[in-house]
């Protein structure tokens, strides 16, 4: 894989830590104590997440002399709520795999360093549960201008050489997209903590966690690109098939399937035949195939994976959705046919985009889905498609042993993420 950032940052509040309500419910407090018939509520105060406790004094025109008094009622406050300020479901789990595959960290955060003895991890600009992962984190007290004002970032890039290119800025507030825009990087707006309700220009628009994996990273397939024509030379051909009716267009559109076919007989030295019979055999307009992949977890967290007969590699199980036949249905009849198990669906993963996360010969677009199911009973006897099965712990599992085609460890994580989440928002590419 090759990183598209080598660089990323990220905001602390509302992008990895939900602290919207301790800080939300602070201010509130604060603001009616000082005014009690204010017309301010909790909801219209969300807005000064991500903000400076000078901005929001200036913004609510309080009544205090300076920020410092502002700022030591709010921290009090916040002590009263801090057991509810968590990691968001998923960012840690990604923020470990971005660090294990060399992707620099950072943090660029509005919260000072002034409170972290008061208050201490829920008030750190680098807690410690982060410390493992990150090598900078730039704090509103290490800037003269902090958010939105670019020079956190620039400071970044002071300190590391990283070049405007290689960085990616993670954030939920227009403060962060602000601070990024105006340092020249790209930003990704972490929906999941996102208060903004207006359309936003941004490079990337992340609803959960696991969006950011498919960004960071591409599969290097430039040597694939004359494959990427090639199924685009056939979809032309095939839809120009359904819909024209003159002799010699119709000619045309079989001869751009035929070059399409001969592109890939010739590069990957398979037989023409054999490519004309898998590219050819769809008929009317072209679509994306569905593969559906079944992530079964056991009672002690371990996954499934089935040896494939015709590789040793193992898999997902899983297959092409048959006509007639549902996502969930479809994921449920594949475990039984590769494991020879029944299980029981309980949660939709999502649905990706295979072209963004895997390295596929398919000459097809293809659109997977994963659905995390319950071990259920069932014998397993090795057939045509399959060999074994086993239960394999998360950190068992590598790209080594895996068909890259339909499988890959961030994939098997991600699954592993879901299957542990409470409130799993669903992957959609």
């Amino acid at each position: 894989m090759l990183g598209r950032y080598s660089h990323v940052l990220f905001d602390l509040d509302g992008t990895i830590f939900n602290t919207e309500h301790a800080y939300t419910s602070a201010l509130y407090d604060v603001l009616k104590a000082e005014r009690p018939d204010t017309e301010e509520t909790y909801e219209s105060l969300t807005r000064f997440m991500g903000s400076t406790a000078e901005n929001t004094r200036i913004e609510l025109n309080l009544p205090f002399e300076d920020t410092k008094r502002l700022s030591d009622a709010w921290i009090e406050r916040v002590k009263l709520y801090e057991d509810s300020i968590k990691p968001f479901d998923g960012i840690m789990a990604v923020i470990r795999y971005l660090h294990d595959h060399g992707i620099k960290l950072g943090i660029v955060t509005s919260r000072a360093k002034t409170y972290e003895n008061v208050l201490g991890e829920i008030a750190s600009p680098l807690p410690s549960v982060l410390k493992p992962y990150f090598n900078y984190s730039i704090s509103a007290s290490d800037v003269e201008n902090p958010k939105p004002a670019p020079d956190s970032i620039l400071k970044y890039m002071e300190i590391t050489g990283a070049k405007k290119e290689e960085i990616l800025f993670i954030g939920d507030t227009l403060s962060d997209i602000e601070c990024a825009h105006s340092a020249g990087v790209d930003f990704g707006l972490a929906v999941w903590g996102s208060r903004i309700k207006r359309s936003i220009m941004c490079a990337h628009y992340f609803m959960n966690p696991w969006d950011i994996i498919k960004v960071i990273f591409t599969h290097d397939d430039m040597n694939y690109q004359w494959y990427r024509w090639a199924k685009e030379i056939q979809a032309i051909g095939q839809i120009g098939l359904t819909y024209c009716t003159n002799v010699f267009d119709i000619e045309r559109f079989e001869r751009l399937r035929e070059i399409s076919c001969e592109i890939i007989s010739t590069m990957t030295e398979t037989p023409f035949e054999k490519v004309k019979d898998v590219i050819c055999m769809d008929k009317g307009y072209i679509t994306p195939k569905i593969d559906t992949r079944a992530a079964v977890f056991n009672e002690n967290g371990q996954i499934l994976l089935v040896k494939e007969a015709k590789n040793g590699l193992w898999s997902l199980p899983g297959g092409w959705c048959d006509e007639a036949e549902s996502i969930i249905s479809n994921t449920v009849k594949e475990v039984r046919e590769e494991a020879g198990m029944l299980v029981k669906p309980v949660k939709f993963v999502g649905m990706i985009d295979k072209s963004k996360w895997n390295k596929s010969s398919q000459p097809f677009h293809i659109l997977a889905s994963f659905t995390v199911c319950l071990e259920g009973e069932g014998e397993f006897t090795p057939n045509s498609e399959t060999l074994e099965r086993r239960f394999f712990s998360i950190d068992e599992v590598s790209d080594e042993m895996l068909r890259l085609g339909t499988t890959t460890t961030e994939q098997i994580r991600m699954c592993s993420e879901a299957f542990n989440s409470k409130n799993w928002v669903p992957v959609i590419d």
